[in-house]
């Protein structure tokens, strides 16, 4: 495990956020949230070294998250991961200081390598990464 990489993964799908969680936790820290009040709690107590957002939260969307974020760090890197694919929602989020704009579930296998390079590693994908049969299956 990366321990000194920590990661926010905010998501609503319960199911979908502890899958995540799970595979992600093989590698990182990751600490979740099901909602963006929550996950700005969890910001003033904790230091993240990336987000992993969904677009559509219970109390706000993935740009308001952003332009919070971006109000306390301009270089934490914010990886939207969401089943929206219109071109509007992720011109919205990389407006509002978004980082990168995937696809669930169509953009599973490049997520870990997202995550690699947005946190300015080099080293090799790590032993988790996922086949492409179990994409469908997580979200």
């Amino acid at each position: 495990m990366n321990v000194s990489s920590r990661i926010l993964y905010v998501d609503d799908d319960v199911d979908g956020r502890d899958m995540m969680s799970a595979w992600l936790q093989q590698d990182y820290q990751v600490t979740t949230a099901s909602g963006g009040r929550y996950a700005k709690e969890l910001m003033q107590r904790m230091r993240f070294d990336l987000f992993i957002l969904d677009y559509f939260l219970p109390d706000m969307t993935a740009v308001d998250l952003c332009m919070y974020i971006r109000s306390i760090s301009l270089r934490v890197p914010i990886v939207i991961y969401s089943a929206l694919a219109r071109s509007e929602y992720r011109s919205a989020v990389l407006a509002a200081g978004g980082t990168e704009y995937l696809i669930k579930p169509n953009d599973l296998e490049r997520l870990i390598p997202t995550i690699i390079r947005c946190l300015g590693s080099t080293r090799k994908l790590p032993r988790n990464s996922m086949p492409r049969r179990r994409a469908a299956s997580i979200l």
